[in-house]
């Protein structure tokens, strides 16, 4: 009925799958946890593992990012070149900064 050739098919498949499920087996538990770990420790971080200055560097980095890089940059130049121009005068004829900043006001708050 089953002929030699299909036996040793049979029998190749469920020792593939039995060395594919002891590979499985062997990442589970808490020794394959920990040398997980320890692996993971020894690669470069991810951009998940990154925080403050190097993950902004990271995301500037980013092609995705580069319109709103230049966006942010822009806007950044004009509002320090804003503050620039923003002459003594100015300080004293406007509400805000001469009920808060002002030194001579300073019973307003």
């Amino acid at each position: 009925m089953v002929s030699q050739a299909e036996i040793a098919e049979i029998n190749t498949y469920f020792q593939n799958r039995m060395a594919e499920s002891k590979k499985i087996w062997a990442t589970r538990g808490k020794d394959a946890r920990i040398a997980a770990a320890a692996a993971k420790a020894n690669q470069p971080p991810t951009w998940r593992q990154l925080k403050g200055i190097p993950l902004m560097i990271h995301e500037v980095k980013h092609v995705g990012n580069r319109p709103f890089m230049v966006g942010f940059g822009l806007v950044s130049l004009g509002a320090l070149w804003l503050q620039t121009k923003f002459t003594d005068e100015m300080k004293k004829d406007s509400l805000y900064w001469s009920t808060y900043h002002l030194k001579e006001n300073k019973s307003a708050h």
